[in-house]
Order: C-alpha cells, then sequence, then structure tokens
C-alpha cells in the first residue's frame, strides 16, 4: 500500500465540519505544518492537508472580520500551493465561503462582558481594561505609602479601579507579602458611618444586636478602638498581618453624617489605623472631586489627603478601545466594522464616558445577533451618548400612569440637590420609599421593575429591613432629560423636603431631645408632606404634640395676664375700694368652686368673677364699656382650650371660666353642673 497512489478523501457532497473560529483554523495549520515538515507529502499528511482545506473553505461563513478572513484565505492558498506542488490534479476548494450571521455562534446571557453601570468587583476583574495606567500608578503609590485617597469627578471609574483592579493585584501578590494581608468588606459610609464600619468588622458567631451598638460606644469614646478591633490579642513581639480597609463614596462622611461627634470619632480612629507604627496598615478612600473641600473640617486628616491623594485621569481612545474590544475578545463577540470606532467617538471626551460606555455596550449585548453587534442596534440605540436616556424613556413610557407617578417619587427620594446645580444620589432604606396613601405592592412592582432595568441598585442588608436603594449611576441624573426636569422642577421643593430628613436623623442621634422638635412654619411645613418615613412620622407627631402643649399654656398664661390687666385696669377706677374687691373676688372665686349648681351665663359669671361692684353710673358705664373686651378675648382662648381638651374631667361643654385678679388661680364652669378649679 505504501508504493500505490495516495488514496484521498472524496469531495464531500454534503457540508463539511468547518471550524469554529479562526483561533481553530490557526491551531489545526501550525500542527500540520510540524508534520509536513516531519514527513513531507506522505499520503497520510495530504489527506490532512486536503481536509483542513475543506473545513477552512466552509469555516468563511462563520469569519465577519476583514482581518480574520484574509488571513484564513492566506492559509488555505498556501495550503493549494503544497498539494499542487505534490501533484494533486485537482486540489480542493481554496476559496472561503461568503460570511453568514445565520451560522454564526449563539452566545450564551451569562457570558455578558459588560457591566452597565455597575461597579467592578473582585469577581469581574478579569472584564476589567482600560485603566492600566491609573491603576499602575495606585499600586506604585501603595507600595511606600499606607494611606491613598482615589480623588475623580462622578463616573472616572473610581471605584472600580479600586474593586476590580488594585485589590485583586494585592490578594494576587502584587506588593511583597500582599498576599497575606488581611482584606475587609468594601465600606460605604452612609449617614450612620461608625455602625457601618463596626458592621463590616463584626466576628463570627457574634450577636449583633448586642455587639453592634456596644462597639459604636467604644468608638466614640476611644481613637484607638479600630486597631484593637481588626488585630486583637496579638502578644509583644510578634509581628502583626498588615490589614486593608476600603471605604467608597468618603464625601457621605461629610455630606450625609449629621452627627459631628460621630464624624469625629471615625476620623481619629481611621487617622490612627492607619499611622500604627507596629503595622503596616493600609488605608483606600475614594471621593469625589467637587467635595475634597470638606476635608477642610478636619485638619489632621486634610494633612494626609495632601501627599496621599492621586486623581482619576480620563481615558485616552486606545484604552477606551481596550475597555470595549478585549472583554468582547473573551467571549467571542464581534462587532461590525466600524462600529468601534463610531461608539468610541461618541463618548470621548464625555464627563461620564465609563458609565455611559458601559451602558451602551450593555445594550448592544442584550441586542446582539447571535455573536455580533450589529450598526441596526447601534442606531436604534440612539447611538452611544443616547442609549442611557433613551433607555430610561422606554422604560418610563412603558409603565401605566399610575407606576409612572411611583417610579418618578421613587427617583426623586434617591437624589440629593446641592448648594449650586449640583445634584448627586444618596443611598436610603428600602423601607423608606413606602408611605400610607400608596399601595405597597405598587411600590415593590415598579422598585423590582427598576432594579432588573438595572436604573436602580439594590443594596442587601444584614436583615431584611435594612435593604439599601439608590441609583445605579450619577449618569443617570445628568444624561435622562425627563430626570433633569423632574430635578428642575423640585430643587426647591427637594431641599424643604431633606431638611427634614435630616432633622428627623438628628432628633433619632440626640435620643428623641426635645429641643430638636419642629416648631412654627418649618413644622406646618413638614405637615404637608405625604411620602414620610416611619421616622418622619414620628418626629412630625412628636413635634406636634410639643407645640400644642407649649400653646395651651401659653394660652393659659395669656389669658390670665389679659383678664388680670384688665381688671386691674376697671379696679383703677375706684382705687380706694381695690383691696376690698380682691377679697370679695377670692371669696367668690372659692364658693364657687364649692357650689354644685354653676348654672349662670358666661358674661355674668365673668362679671361676678371680676368682682365689679358699680356704685354710680359712670362707674357703670366704665365697666359695660371694660367687661365685651375681657370678655371676647377669653372666649376665643376658651374655644381653643376646648378643642385642644383643655379643661379634662367635665363631662360636658365649659360655658364659663372666671380667674382671679392676680392671675394664679381659675374656674371653669361646664353645661354638666359640675365647677373646676385650677392653679
Amino acid at each position: 500500500m505504501s508504493s500505490a497512489e495516495p488514496t484521498l478523501s472524496p469531495t464531500p457532497k454534503s457540508e463539511p465540519a468547518r471550524f469554529p473560529s479562526l483561533a481553530s483554523l490557526r491551531a489545526a495549520h501550525t500542527e500540520l505544518l510540524k508534520r509536513h515538515r516531519e514527513q513531507g507529502n506522505e499520503p497520510a499528511v495530504l489527506a490532512e492537508i486536503e481536509q483542513l482545506m475543506w473545513r477552512g473553505h466552509a469555516t468563511g461563513a462563520v469569519l465577519d472580520d476583514e482581518d480574520d478572513r484574509w488571513t484564513a484565505q492566506g492559509l488555505l492558498d498556501y495550503w493549494s500551493s503544497v498539494l499542487y506542488r505534490a501533484g494533486q490534479v485537482e486540489p480542493p476548494e481554496a476559496t472561503l465561503v461568503d460570511f453568514d450571521p445565520a451560522l454564526a455562534p449563539d452566545l450564551s446571557d451569562e457570558l455578558c462582558p459588560y457591566l452597565g453601570l455597575e461597579a467592578f468587583r473582585a469577581e469581574n476583574q478579569h472584564l476589567f481594561f482600560g485603566q492600566q495606567r491609573l491603576l499602575d500608578r495606585l499600586l506604585k503609590h501603595l507600595e511606600t505609602n499606607r494611606f491613598l485617597v482615589v480623588v475623580g469627578s462622578s463616573g472616572s471609574g473610581k471605584s472600580s479601579v479600586v474593586l476590580g483592579g488594585v485589590l485583586p493585584r494585592l490578594v494576587a501578590g502584587a506588593l511583597p507579602g500582599s498576599e497575606n494581608w488581611v482584606y475587609y468588606a468594601l465600606l460605604v459610609p452612609g449617614d450612620v458611618p461608625l455602625t457601618a464600619l463596626v458592621l463590616r468588622l463584626i466576628p463570627a458567631q457574634v450577636a449583633t444586636e448586642r455587639w453592634v451598638p456596644r462597639q459604636v460606644k467604644a468608638f466614640r469614646t476611644d481613637p484607638f478602638h479600630l486597631l484593637k478591633l481588626v488585630t486583637p490579642g496579638e502578644s509583644e513581639g510578634t509581628e502583626r498581618r498588615p490589614v486593608v480597609l476600603f471605604i467608597d463614596q468618603f464625601e457621605e462622611v461629610f455630606t450625609l453624617c449629621r452627627d459631628e461627634e460621630m464624624r469625629t470619632a471615625l476620623v481619629q480612629n481611621l487617622i490612627n489605623f492607619v499611622q500604627d507604627n507596629k503595622t503596616q496598615n493600609r488605608l483606600i478612600l475614594t471621593m469625589r472631586t467637587d467635595f475634597e473641600s470638606q476635608f477642610v473640617k478636619v485638619p489632621e486628616l486634610l494633612e494626609l489627603f495632601e501627599v496621599s491623594h492621586i486623581r482619576t485621569m480620563a481615558l485616552e481612545a486606545t484604552e477606551l478601545r481596550e475597555a470595549i474590544t478585549k472583554p468582547a475578545a473573551l467571549v467571542g463577540l464581534k462587532f461590525e466594522e466600524g462600529l468601534v470606532d463610531e461608539l468610541l467617538g461618541d463618548v470621548l471626551g464625555e464627563p461620564a464616558a465609563l458609565p455611559l460606555l458601559q451602558f451602551t455596550l450593555l445594550k448592544l449585548w442584550d441586542h446582539r445577533e447571535r455573536n455580533r453587534v450589529t450598526w441596526e442596534a447601534y442606531q436604534r440605540l440612539g447611538g452611544g451618548r443616547l442609549a442611557l436616556a433613551k433607555s430610561a424613556d422606554e422604560f418610563y413610557h412603558s409603565l401605566i400612569p399610575e407606576e409612572q407617578v411611583t417610579m418618578r417619587r421613587i427617583l426623586l427620594r434617591m437624589v440629593r440637590p446641592g448648594e449650586g446645580l449640583e445634584v448627586t444620589s444618596r443611598r436610603i432604606p428600602q423601607s423608606a420609599l413606602y408611605r400610607a396613601r400608596e399601595a405597597k405592592d405598587r411600590v415593590e412592582r415598579v422598585l423590582n421593575k427598576l432594579i432588573q432595568a438595572r436604573l436602580v441598585r439594590l443594596t442587601e442588608g444584614q436583615r431584611p429591613d435594612d435593604a439599601q436603594v439608590e441609583v445605579a449611576h450619577e449618569a443617570l441624573i445628568r444624561n435622562w432629560p425627563q430626570l433633569v426636569d423632574w430635578l428642575e422642577d423640585e430643587r426647591v421643593a427637594l431641599r424643604q423636603r431633606l431638611r427634614l430628613t435630616a432633622a428627623a436623623e438628628q432628633w433619632k442621634s440626640k435620643k428623641r431631645d426635645s429641643s430638636t422638635l419642629l416648631r412654627g412654619v418649618l413644622l406646618a411645613e413638614a405637615r404637608g408632606y405625604e411620602d414620610l418615613s416611619e421616622l418622619e412620622s414620628d418626629f412630625i407627631r412628636a413635634s406636634i404634640r410639643a407645640e400644642r402643649r407649649s400653646r395651651n399654656v401659653l394660652l393659659l398664661m395669656g389669658s390670665a395676664v389679659i383678664l388680670s390687666l384688665s381688671a386691674t385696669s376697671i379696679f383703677a377706677l375706684n382705687q380706694a375700694r381695690q383691696a376690698k374687691q380682691q377679697t370679695a373676688t377670692v371669696e367668690i372665686l372659692e364658693a364657687a368652686a364649692r357650689s354644685k349648681n354653676w348654672v349662670t351665663t358666661t358674661n355674668a359669671t365673668l362679671g361676678l368673677a371680676l368682682a365689679i361692684s358699680v356704685t354710680d353710673r359712670s362707674q357703670q358705664i366704665a365697666a359695660e364699656a371694660t367687661v365685651p373686651t375681657v370678655t371676647g378675648s377669653l372666649l376665643n382662648g376658651l374655644q381653643t382650650a376646648q378643642e385642644q381638651n383643655l379643661f379634662q374631667g367635665h363631662t360636658g361643654s365649659v360655658l364659663s371660666v372666671a380667674v382671679s385678679p392676680d392671675g394664679q388661680r381659675i374656674v371653669s364652669g361646664s353645661e354638666d353642673q359640675t365647677v373646676r378649679i385650677w392653679d
């Protein structure tokens, strides 16, 4: 058989098994090239060459990239010439078939290489591309410095470069010994940063209900408590393993935390943690550029900030290209020719280029055709600048009118207007979205839809009622015109609304001290809000009760003063008989208090109580002019007092009251035939 003519495979009549990709064709080519060099034109080798050519020819159906097709065609041409030189009269077809989109591999949704508005995490670090320059700077800084503040505008990738770049590299040993360091979970301060920190440090098998408040109290009194918690029970001379803490959105310590004492305790503990001479602890913070001036409030931290901060840089076109193409290559996703360049032109130079780019890429993935992103899908989205706004519009208009109202209210609760035109997102408890006059199931339904549309992010807490919600990214606040219009309409109202939230939180932090309650115009304004959280409702009710008590006290004092002054004016008509009239008044009051048959009318009782003794016509005229005035003032106070249920104890309406000339005692008479005396 060895001397016979080579037996080649017959020309396939049915569709041959193609290579799944150019990489597979290339690998087969390399292996066959090695064998051909070793064995020459042996029949078995020639048969394999022919088979490779048939499969390579068919592989053209899945190659849409022009460069890939040129490469594949070059390989086929090479083997065609080998067969021709070996005496093959009719070599297999050496021209790639046309690309057929229907034959491209269908990528699973689980392979999605883009995150949208979410920040990168350690679990998707393999998809993190495009910020290598910044990543190298941060790691170099941490090699010789223990404190790092990453400062940048919203959307500049601060959180992602730390979570998806710095921390995974440190865990992998990017710095000497860093693979053995102790790493705690990400911390976002919120409005109670000490509690948030304690929850990150809680040991396993510890009862949270008792341990957390005890540790928070210790933080307030001991500026070294953090150091003690993260390095417990180590004997003298034992080298402590460095601990790494990462606090994201550190500006919340200043913008959300209203407790000055808590803020000071946190900062002092962090400074001592990072400056401890016995360890090489690392503290990493991220902070928005527009809030870095807040460090002025803490001089000790400002001094460290000035030598430890690194600013994020705008990504260059090559870096943005990497962020698009390298994650796509990992899963076999392809872009139609020219589409990547168009996408780069859309977002390059945008303040929030990264989140806009990631959101657009995520939507393009959702609209892909098998393994390809098409121009049609890109144009349907509106391009890189409009993809977010258009998607939000489509989502909003897909809701029924009642749900649209709820969506508007939910999103407005998640933003915080600044002093100027700046608006920032704010994380709030999920429970704060519910209100008495709106169906809870509708709120939950709309919220779940927002989360599924990736417009809102939900963060689970230690307990179900600890769940927090926030806008997925501030890029939504700046780039969705509908939300921008809502904010413009509600800017003043939002500031006033947040003033109530801040006051309620302060009341809670001060252990419900009555001096922090609302009064007057502020209370009247607060009573007009409908979307109240449980804390805000309690706060307003307490404020109403306190104001009611104050008003009742003022009412009695005012009535007493008015009557006392009026009585003094009347008694001035006859100073010679004043002492006797006062004595008579007191006796009358005491007699009235003992009486069981008070049936006189209000005016008569008032006249009696004031003991106006008229002996001549002139005094009678003066009394007739004065008594109605006194009576009118008292009756106004009497009506308010009855509305507030001040005269408790009577079973009927209070028909009359009398006040002693010295303003020290009041007697009330009721239609139930009872009389009560009040001090």
